[in-house]
């Protein structure tokens, strides 16, 4: 069964809720796969999944709040949370490019004014 843009996009950020759906989200990602955000850059599956175990330690979840596809293209907005005080609800709007049934980049848009100072630490 193909499945919708959409529901790639939705089981893609379903493994930010529960760690056994984890492996199944990261094989809807291109090997090319790049992510952009307003503090990181990734051009590579493989450079994504080293930053995303990191962030696994502090990210609590993600609730999408509303999901639109045109095309290839599918927006989503979310409030994704964490453990840290003071940054437990964070409002995203994340753009996905997909092809052939895999996400080939996404780019996230937030507030990283708080963030980019946990990032500080984490490199630190």
């Amino acid at each position: 069964m193909t499945m919708t843009n959409t529901k790639i996009v939705k089981t893609f950020l379903a493994g930010f809720n529960n760690p056994e759906q984890l492996p199944e989200s990261i094989a809807l990602l291109a090997d090319n796969y790049k992510f952009k955000d307003p503090i990181v850059e990734y051009q590579s599956k493989e450079e994504f999944l080293v930053a995303a175990q990191e962030l696994g330690k502090i990210l609590t979840g993600v609730d999408i709040i509303n999901i639109a596809e045109n095309g290839e293209w599918v927006a989503v907005l979310y409030n994704f949370k964490s453990d840290i005080k003071g940054l437990e609800n964070n409002f995203g709007s994340e753009w996905f490019r997909l092809e052939n049934g895999l996400i080939q980049e996404s780019q996230l848009v937030y507030d990283a004014t708080e963030w980019r100072k946990v990032f500080a630490q984490m490199t630190n």
